[in-house]
């Protein structure tokens, strides 16, 4: 089948000129306010063996900067993967509870394509019958795709292939059994894996239903996304589902980031934040306000 279009660069996301995408890329990793500060290194023999992480999912002139801290993070670290999982949101509601698609064989952007891994996709399918192949879920979705060019930035002149996953909802028991699946099919194949659940925080606002906070909006929203991920980092899925489901919370990618939860557990991984800010850091504009989160999962 034809390769996947660069539907995020079409709407904006992120530029649709190669020059200027990378340049977008290394302004994220040397912006010394919201970013890292410095374009990565060479891998590093004292660096953390990753086993993915969190990373935000829009348009790059707002969270690029915060992605760039994992992104860092895993250009530094001794460790090549051969497939990439990305489990991203399901912001159109198409498709299953976690869908994929093997219709398309690459996906492209304006750094060049990425091959997806069918082989794993088709094994991750057995493991986890639950797992829909829908391409209707994924033509008009951005949160997979705005990963994509960070990761080919930092693996350049590296092959690897993706595994492209949206999810809409997970219980503790979902994350664990499709947590389960992924690392079985990857132990049957002998894949070297990395896995990202792409997600932003709390999006709070009228435009997105969810308004709690009146005034401070930027630093209660923190409090509250920062509250949402303490839970993360003490690998605790159900109070992360549970603490979402009693605050209202819009972290869009939460079934994605429970998964990964479940993932970093079964390998006996930590997880460690690297940058939090929010949309009103970038733009000073509380009306709208969105978190972003970057947050390495590490071998133990």
């Amino acid at each position: 089948m034809p390769a996947r279009p660069p539907y995020a660069a079409l709407i904006g996301f992120y530029p649709a000129e190669p020059a200027q995408l990378e340049e977008a890329i290394r302004a994220s990793f040397t912006d010394k306010r919201l970013g890292p500060g410095r374009l990565p290194g060479p891998p590093r023999a004292d660096a953390p063996r990753p086993l993915g992480g969190v990373a935000p999912h829009a348009g790059y002139s707002y969270s690029g900067p915060a992605a760039a801290h994992l992104y860092l993070a895993l250009a530094e670290a001794p460790y090549r993967p051969d497939t990439v999982v990305v489990i991203g949101t399901n912001h159109t509601g198409r498709g299953g509870l976690f869908t994929t698609t093997t219709y398309w064989e690459e996906w492209r952007t304006p750094l060049g394509s990425v091959p997806v891994d069918t082989e794993f996709v088709e094994e991750l399918g057995r493991r986890y019958p639950g797992l829909v192949d829908d391409p209707s879920a994924h033509s008009e979705e951005h949160s997979v795709e705005v990963e994509l060019p960070f990761l080919q930035y930092i693996y350049r002149g590296h092959r690897w292939s993706l595994v492209p996953i949206v999810a809409k909802d997970a219980t503790p028991r979902i994350a664990a059994e499709l947590a389960e699946a992924i690392a079985g099919a990857a132990e049957a194949l002998g894949r070297r894996l990395l896995f990202i659940a792409s997600s932003d925080f709390t999006h709070h606002g009228y435009m997105y239903g969810y308004v709690v906070f009146t005034e401070n909006i930027r630093d209660n929203v923190a409090k509250l996304d920062l509250s949402i991920i303490e839970h993360i980092l003490r690998l605790d899925t159900r109070g992360f589902i549970s603490k979402i489901a009693e605050t209202g919370a819009t972290v869009c990618g939460y079934a994605a980031i429970a998964v990964l939860i479940e993932y970093t557990r079964l390998h006996g991984g930590s997880m460690e934040l690297l940058k939090y800010y929010n949309s009103a850091d970038v733009t000073g504009d509380e009306e709208i306000v969105v978190g972003y989160a970057s947050i390495l999962a590490r071998r133990g």
